[in-house]
């Protein structure tokens, strides 16, 4: 069974059209067929479909039954991910998706290293829609920037405030306080500065540690939204 996203003007007469990018991706390569089913996502809703027809990179589906989406967390959760380079940053956004992360900020911080191109945020884009399909998510995770931590910050909106730090005081599941939305900040491999932390407190950021084993800034906000998510 396949799991793609479709637009609203693909859903229509009982009928779901996936052209485009998807559509070639499930005719031409997955070589779906007619008779096999799979799900299609719209704008909140789950379109279980049955292939009718298939050709010219489009694939046709009759809608056979219907839902609201089942596949996504009940506590949002933003990443504020310090830039990486950029192996390792994909890494973050396919696993970050995978296990429930609905917004991406990457941020552009004082230790990052990496400087990505403008056209790398297509390509995070493409990531993030793809670990979505395999994942069977609701919805393919928001992602901007790269950003100054201020804008990122400003962005974040007034959600609970963690920051993973090896030295936080605090065990990630004592800061866990039933918020329905928590912003994640992980710095990049050399870690925040006394600068940016200061921001992150001044913005009510409350530093916490993932226990005695230092993570890589790959693995950690990966393991914090694992936690996080299973909260509710």
């Amino acid at each position: 069974m396949f799991w793609t996203f479709v637009d609203a003007s693909a859903v229509a007469d009982r009928r779901v059209v996936i052209a485009g990018l998807q559509g070639h991706h499930l005719a031409r390569v997955l070589r779906v067929r007619p008779g096999e089913h799979g799900v299609a996502v719209s704008q909140g809703t789950e379109y279980d479909i049955e292939v009718v027809d298939v050709g010219g990179g489009r694939v046709v589906g009759r809608i056979v039954a219907e839902r609201p989406v089942q596949g996504e967390a009940q506590v949002g959760i933003t990443l504020l991910q310090a830039v990486l380079p950029n192996p390792d940053f994909d890494a973050v956004i396919e696993a970050g998706t995978a296990v429930g992360i609905e917004r991406f900020i990457a941020v552009q911080a004082e230790r990052s290293v990496a400087r990505p191109a403008p056209q790398r945020l297509a390509r995070w884009q493409a990531i993030a829609a793809s670990a979505a399909e395999q994942s069977h998510r609701g919805a393919v995770p928001e992602i901007v920037g790269p950003v100054p931590l201020a804008a990122a910050l400003q962005q974040a909106g007034d959600a609970r405030l963690l920051v993973l730090e090896p030295s936080g005081s605090r065990p990630l599941v004592q800061a866990i306080d039933g918020s329905d939305r928590y912003t994640i900040a992980v710095g990049p491999e050399g870690g925040w500065t006394d600068t940016e932390r200061s921001v992150m407190r001044e913005r009510g950021g409350v530093a916490v540690n993932l226990g005695p084993r230092i993570l890589r800034a790959r693995l950690a906000p990966v393991v914090a939204a694992a936690i996080l998510v299973q909260q509710r």
